[in-house]
């Protein structure tokens, strides 16, 4: 009932009040404008671009905060996630529609598709003859870590975004090649905390698209292989928004190959598996007899803290203990480290080094190969005494997990 609620009612009886001056306020009011005639902005202040919107559409601007009304609809859209909370918050509890794009979970109603805006309005992304720009979103693997390894079509889509919406693993040299004016927004996820829950963004792709952006979709590794990529572009298809992918390299091989580990080789492995280790409720559904059949390779993405339990089920599963395991942590950055073990002996170095999430889990023979083959020296010495190298600096640790 509440999500078609705007639909069920005529338009210009709506009285809308739009908090917040920023560019995300711009983007509902781009989405909006000549659809809502009775808009009132409250803001201290507002963008230029929203201001020249303002004029356009002959809204009111206050700089308090909405009264609760009957017939009103609050869009709410400030930038400050704690403040847009509790606006939102009030208005659900006064029973007053409400829509605030960081907080799914508050919002009562939906906002109807927008096609064009305006042409006597001038947003910024408006071209030259004031008609609309339509928005688009890149999907874009950004790699493993070493910003070297990212593709030259996705420093393309960098350069020329306009919005950077990123995750976690996302290196600080990496965001460093975006467009200086793109805006950048940090939606990452890390074991049971999420910045940001995924219908938020989802839904944030979809506005700032809609407001006529480029926008730039990072993620570490590569979007299609456990990055829930393929989530997202199901709800700009169903939103009506254009895409394109821009592959990355995953982990599994990006962080292999720094730690000397070919994934395949004919003496070892002829297939490879990728699989989640984030088992969703502490379960171990996994098909564990297929896993622990010889002859292949297993990489387990996000399996940190479930090491215990793969080793356990792969064993149990007639997996010999002696099948070689390396853990191969923050992969191609200066802080890289590998630990070498074995299924039934964990790495003598773990006793010194508890690792830290990324961490790639690798199971196989061919994690023998690591010490013949390894070329990669990270340039971070830290207690292991590493020697110097030309790579780029580490992956900031402020917010892993």
């Amino acid at each position: 009932m509440t999500e078609s609620l705007i639909l069920q009612y005529d338009p210009s009886r709506l009285d809308v009040h739009l908090i917040g001056g920023g560019s995300e306020a711009l983007a509902l009011a781009q989405r909006i404008s000549g659809l809502m005639p009775v808009v009132t902005v409250h803001a201290v202040s507002l963008m230029p671009a929203l201001a020249s919107l303002c004029r356009a559409q002959e809204w009111a601007v206050r700089d308090d905060e909405p009264v609760v009304g009957a017939g009103q609809l609050w869009l709410v859209a400030s930038g400050d996630g704690e403040r847009d909370r509790e606006v939102a918050s009030v208005a659900v509890e006064a029973g007053v529609a409400v829509y605030a794009p960081a907080h799914p979970t508050l919002c009562s109603v939906r906002l109807p598709p927008r096609v064009t805006v305006n042409d006597t309005a001038q947003p910024a992304s408006a071209s030259a003859d004031g008609h609309w720009q339509r928005g688009h979103v890149s999907l874009v693997g950004a790699g493993p870590g070493d910003p070297e390894l990212l593709t030259l079509k996705a420093l393309k889509r960098l350069q020329r975004a306009d919005v950077v919406i990123h995750d976690r693993l996302v290196s600080q040299e990496i965001l460093a090649l975006a467009n200086p004016a793109a805006r950048r927004f940090y939606v990452g996820k890390a074991r049971s905390r999420h910045s940001v829950p995924q219908e938020g963004i989802n839904q944030a792709l979809v506005d700032w698209a809609r407001a006529g952006n480029q926008v730039v979709r990072l993620k570490g590794g590569d979007p299609f292989i456990f990055g829930r990529g393929g989530e997202e572009l199901e709800a700009l298809v169903a939103a009506g928004v254009d895409f394109d992918v821009v592959p990355g390299i995953t982990a599994a091989s990006g962080c292999a190959a720094y730690a000397g580990i070919p994934l395949t080789h004919r003496d070892h492995a002829q297939s490879v598996r990728f699989v989640t280790g984030h088992l969703k409720n502490g379960s171990c559904d996994l098909d564990w007899s297929a896993l622990a059949r010889g002859d292949q390779t297993l990489v387990f993405y996000m399996g940190l803290g479930a090491l215990d339990l793969i080793r356990e089920r792969l064993m149990a599963y007639g997996l010999d203990g002696a099948t070689p395991l390396a853990l191969i942590e923050q992969g191609t950055t200066a802080n890289q480290r590998v630990h070498l073990g074995t299924l039934s002996r964990l790495p003598d170095s773990l006793a010194e080094h508890q690792p830290r999430p990324p961490t790639l889990i690798v199971v196989g023979s061919v994690v023998e190969l690591a010490s013949r083959l390894e070329w990669f020296q990270p340039t971070d010495s830290g207690s292991l005494g590493w020697v110097e190298g030309k790579h780029p600096t580490p992956l900031s640790q402020a917010d892993s997990a």
